[in-house]
């Protein structure tokens, strides 16, 4: 019987394992990802996301500043902001897919003649 019950906590640590291997897998993927977006790609995911990107003040000994911006990471980025980079896919791909929708006649540009 105890035999049993041992076999039944390690099937459980084993699922559990598998998870966390799963979840591990698909962070990993997403970091490669992003980080192998261009710069500008990277920046607009982070607005359709609502993120905004870390600055900071700089000060000089002569009394100057200056706004420095890192490098979007996506190890700088939060567990709430990575849970908002989905939603901001979504927000994105429903711009491409009402872009999908037009013609190439939707893009020209009208000329129109006052009489």
């Amino acid at each position: 019987m105890e035999n049993q019950t041992a076999n039944q906590i390690t099937n459980h640590r084993s699922y559990l394992r598998e998870f966390h291997k799963i979840l591990s897998g698909k962070r990993s993927l997403a970091r490669s990802a992003f980080n192998s977006l261009k710069p500008g790609q990277k920046l607009l995911l982070m607005k359709a996301a609502g993120i905004q990107q870390r600055t900071t003040m700089i000060y000089n000994s002569d009394g100057s500043k200056f706004k420095h911006v890192f490098a979007p990471d996506y190890d700088y980025l939060t567990d709430d902001e990575l849970d908002n980079l989905r939603i901001g896919l979504q927000r994105l791909q429903s711009i491409i897919d009402a872009f999908a929708l037009c013609e190439d006649e939707d893009f020209k540009k009208e000329i129109r003649r006052v009489a």
